[in-house]
């Protein structure tokens, strides 16, 4: 009877074992958030085909964050982002995370402070699987990329060796890397001597004007030629380059309480670090304004962050030819108004696309 107990008890654990051997996770990942960059901390990490895997997104952030892992490339990014974008009301219910083919595994939004897991089997296709945020004007920088190599040690070393372009101007050329751009300059038909340009990876660019406190426009394509400020003398205007549209620009667009009384405003510069991020005064509330684009699309997503806002919070456009969707408030095509009440502008998202 004794010698029965101990082979059912071995049978017993060696069925643990196998089961135990089964569910190992073989990499755990831990992606953090950069403070107010719109970047995950960890860009690259890598896999072995086939393998199980745990990813937890520590959010560090003071924003909310989600995290999509997508096979692809940009196309099934933009598809993916778009489609986020389009779940409009339901967003946040759906942590803006559409139906997609393309999505490998999802983490929900995570809110400040808190963590989210996901357990998922890589890939048996060794090759690069971007990861990406899909909250509204987070995808375009924060993302990153797992690598399903047979080596993975191997493959992350020889990812953090890959240089963003090189950005030096060729013949008075300038050009967007890996990285946002951001130039001082004098634009050709501008009348602001504030004006900043930025240029974005995927070939969406935009002008802000630190004088209006506005987007004056924006083009798709190549970036600017500063050839005429660099050359002799200097102090030329510069062209853009690529094709313009417009984005519904006007003076002063965001205002606090009543959106027929000019603002007081004061511009306090802007960040260079990740998505850039302007920062000014409007009526005493402090706001930090990020703008991003949609490659291959007449389109740009405006995100407010809004402290201490004396009343409801108005942003003017004029929305001819334009469809508008913001995640919250009401916009008003007939008066080319979004009325954001005052206990939803702590943060909101705006997004314009050319009919």
């Amino acid at each position: 009877m004794k010698q029965l107990f101990l082979i059912t008890s071995f049978y017993f654990l060696g069925v643990f074992s196998a089961q135990a051997e089964e569910q190992k996770i073989e990499h755990d990942v831990v992606i953090g958030t950069l403070h107010g960059q719109l970047r995950y901390a960890t860009e690259v990490f890598a896999v072995r085909p086939g393998s199980r895997v745990s990813v937890t997104l520590n959010n560090t952030d003071e924003m909310i964050h989600n995290l999509l892992l997508v096979k692809g490339g940009n196309e099934e990014l933009a598809r993916i982002a778009e489609g986020a974008l389009k779940l409009g009301a339901a967003g946040m219910k759906k942590s803006f995370i559409p139906q997609d083919e393309a999505i490998i595994a999802s983490i929900d939004l995570v809110q400040p402070g808190m963590k989210g897991v996901i357990v998922f089997i890589a890939p048996k296709e060794t090759g690069d699987y971007p990861y990406v945020c899909t909250f509204p004007g987070h995808y375009l920088t924060m993302r990153g990329v797992m690598k399903v190599s047979e080596n993975p040690a191997q493959a992350v070393v020889e990812a953090k060796r890959i240089v963003a372009e090189n950005t030096t101007p060729r013949n008075g050329i300038l050009e967007v890397g890996d990285e946002p751009r951001v130039v001082r300059v004098h634009i050709q038909g501008v009348d602001s001597g504030r004006s900043i340009a930025v240029g974005l990876p995927g070939g969406v660019n935009y002008l802000f004007d630190a004088e209006k406190l506005m987007v004056r426009f924006a083009w798709t394509g190549g970036f600017l030629n500063v050839a005429p400020d660099r050359k002799g003398r200097g102090g030329g205007t510069c062209r853009i380059l690529g094709d313009k549209f417009e984005v519904g620009a006007t003076e002063f667009p965001l205002r606090i309480g009543n959106p027929d009384k000019d603002p007081k405003v004061r511009f306090g510069g802007y960040s260079r670090l990740g998505n850039p991020a302007f920062l000014y005064e409007v009526d005493g509330a402090q706001v930090s304004q990020t703008v991003t684009g949609r490659p291959g699309a007449k389109a740009l997503t405006h995100g407010f962050r809004v402290k201490n806002p004396s009343g409801d919070v108005y942003l003017l456009l004029k929305g001819d030819g334009f469809t508008v969707s913001s995640t919250a408030g009401k916009w008003s095509a007939e008066t080319g108004i979004l009325k954001v009440p005052q206990k939803e502008a702590e943060e909101f998202f705006v997004s314009l696309e050319r009919q």
